[in-house]
């Protein structure tokens, strides 16, 4: 198999050896590593602390307020003492408004983050908001002791920071990402996936082991941390990272818009955006998407414990899993979108609507279907498929926001406009099931959220079935700059073939 003669050489003058070896080995490596990797990562692990610190309070809640479950009481009393006086309603409204307080701000925060990307960039935007989200889970059980209304304030606040989080990664994918790797790349938006799939189980473990507030501990450290890798490896444009390799930039600015490369700054369109009738369409269609998902984030867990009797360690697990597969199907879903796209099997179009419709309508039956179904096994079966192909969407509208609007960094924009619609049902969706849901043990008026569920999760697909596309709008092409290289020169974005030579990220 191997040559058994060996030649030997004598070292050469000019092989570096010592610390330059070791550099220069270092070196080679970094140049192995492709930049869009390191950006993919940061986005993945981005997204998954994020949904970390926005969920750790879904399961801490439970025994910052409830006082019924015995081994809560032995073991979390000063949790109980906190927030557990009162009455049920009592408990309920609280547990109510400190849950939604997030997502009212979330919501108001979408637009700023737009306009806060366009003026300072995805690297301060992003990195500051993690930050502070971070900072306020290490100061939540200090608010907790103080006052529940300090826990809202800490909430509110979180919620305004992720909020900024999503307008400012969608801006940077149209400097650094080429077409037929779009797809794939907006997979790493599903690190919130898994983010949620190991907070569950996490706050279960940590609730038994130590009490609630190792939880804001936890994931408040991993937020810090992440925080250092953001701001070492992160970079707004591939021409500001100092160890990108010359191919990959090339390759890069080959692929991406001419007018992305260009640097040029024009004015956000917002009347056109809000008068754009596809832009309307992502945003109601993902609004039906999102009220089904946060059924099952928000209200899974009380499902669980509550009409199917878990223990809290089964239920974190239980609700967690279904998020860590979805996060694998979602590459899927982003692979076979890419390449259905790279073959033209279907035109861009079709492609964004057809994984829409898998993101929706099957989601849509199969949680009507749960609240008819006896049998634990297969119900649980069913919830998890439900939960992975709700993942498609980030193949179909969730990508195709940045069709829409890939220049100029517009898509920032679009996203921050169609978030501000499409999120309200974050806090919609757990109100409604709480107002239907008045005993948690009632599996009638739980048939019944799922049935609203379906309903809302079928007809605002069907707005994107007719209405939506995948066309650049006319606001986002043709605009004239004035480029020293060629002034006064009108760029066009219409729809050319690109180079599909080099590999996936």
């Amino acid at each position: 198999m191997f040559n058994s003669r060996v030649s030997y050489s004598s070292p050469q003058d000019d092989v570096p050896t010592g610390r330059e070896g070791r550099e220069a080995q270092s070196s080679v490596l970094r140049d192995k590593i492709p930049a869009r990797l390191v950006l993919y990562f940061l986005s993945w692990s981005g997204f998954l602390v994020s949904f970390m610190m926005r969920n750790d309070m879904n399961f801490a809640l439970v025994a910052m307020i409830s006082n019924d479950n015995s081994t809560q009481n032995q073991s979390l009393n000063k949790s109980q003492q906190i927030l557990g006086t009162g009455t049920d309603d009592q408990k309920t409204i609280v547990k109510s408004v400190v849950i939604s307080s997030f997502y009212w701000c979330y919501v108001l925060s979408q637009v700023v983050g737009g306009v806060a990307t366009e003026l300072f960039g995805t690297k301060c935007v992003f990195g500051w908001s993690q930050l502070a989200t971070a900072l306020c889970s290490f100061m939540m059980p200090s608010a907790a002791q103080l006052h529940y209304i300090a826990v809202i304030v800490l909430r509110s606040i979180q919620g305004f920071a992720s909020g900024l989080t999503w307008p400012a990664m969608y801006a940077i994918v149209g400097y650094w990402i080429p077409l037929t790797e779009r797809s794939r790349f907006m997979s790493s938006f599903q690190g919130f996936s898994i983010g949620i799939g190991l907070t569950y189980p996490l706050c279960g473990f940590i609730l038994s082991e130590w009490g609630w507030p190792y939880i804001f501990y936890t994931t408040g450290t991993l937020g810090l941390g992440w925080c250092i890798l953001w701001y070492f490896l992160a970079f707004n444009t591939p021409r500001e990272h100092p160890r990108i390799t010359k191919d990959e930039l090339n390759y890069i600015e080959l692929n991406v818009r001419k007018e992305v490369n260009s640097s040029v700054k024009v004015k956000v369109p917002w009347l056109q955006i809000f008068k754009s009738i596809p832009a309307w369409a992502i945003a109601i269609t993902t609004f039906g998407r999102i009220f089904v998902h946060y059924i099952f984030i928000v209200n899974g867990p009380t499902f669980m414990g509550n009409v199917l009797k878990f223990n809290f360690e089964t239920n974190g697990f239980l609700s967690g899993v279904p998020f860590i597969c979805s996060y694998i199907s979602s590459v899927l879903f982003c692979y076979i979108a890419d390449k259905i796209v790279l073959y033209k099997v279907l035109s861009l179009t079709n492609v964004r609507k057809l994984f829409t419709a898998l993101s929706q309508i099957i989601p849509g039956v199969l949680i009507y279907c749960i609240g008819y179904i006896d049998n634990v096994y297969i119900l649980l079966t069913v919830w998890f498929i439900a939960v992975i192909f709700i993942t498609a969407s980030y193949a179909g509208a969730m990508a195709n926001i940045i069709d829409l609007a890939p220049n100029y960094g517009h898509s920032a924009a679009v996203l921050a406009f169609c978030q501000t619609i499409h999120m309200s049902a974050s806090f919609i969706s757990p109100l409604t099931a709480g107002f239907i849901v008045t005993q948690e043990d009632s599996i009638d008026q739980w048939r019944r959220v799922f049935e609203v569920s379906a309903i809302i999760s079928i007809l605002t697909y069907l707005i994107y079935q007719i209405f939506g596309t995948a066309e650049i709008q006319t606001w986002n092409k043709g605009l004239p700059v004035n480029d020293d290289s060629d002034e006064g020169k009108v760029l066009s974005t219409a729809k050319d073939d690109l180079d599909n030579t080099a590999g996936p990220i």
